[in-house]
């Protein structure tokens, strides 16, 4: 990868994960990339949750409570409603930023909802 790609990644993960948990992770690649040390750079980026391990992670954290319950029934497909899709997908939008003042990295799980959301109501 071109030292211009690692520039973008450094910028991203700046603005992703500055305020989080993952802040001193994020001063570590950054002077990787300043001493040019794109081998352990990689590492420490790999190290960075992605979206959908950021997802199977709040929604682990969200078991045992209604807006667990309402999404196990869209997924075993006990009830597929679009009303059933609107109330699970508004809940965890409500859930994720309730979980959001422990883990600010949630954030970044919004626009992908809030995208889906907006598919549901199309559907309406």
């Amino acid at each position: 990868m071109s030292g211009k790609n690692y520039n973008k990644i450094i910028l991203e993960l700046n603005r992703k994960y500055v305020g989080t948990k993952y802040e001193k992770l994020v001063e570590r690649a950054s002077a990787a990339y300043i001493l040019d040390d794109y081998k352990k750079l990689d590492k420490i980026i790999a190290s960075f949750p992605n979206m959908i391990t950021l997802l199977e992670k709040l929604i682990t954290k969200l078991k045992g409570k209604s807006v667990y319950i309402n999404l196990e029934k869209l997924l075993e497909r006990k009830d597929t409603s679009v009303e059933q899709e609107l109330i699970s997908m508004a809940s965890l939008i409500v859930h994720t930023g309730i979980e959001m003042k422990e883990n600010k990295e949630y954030k970044f799980l919004l626009p992908d909802m809030y995208t889906k959301l907006g598919v549901i109501i199309n559907k309406l």
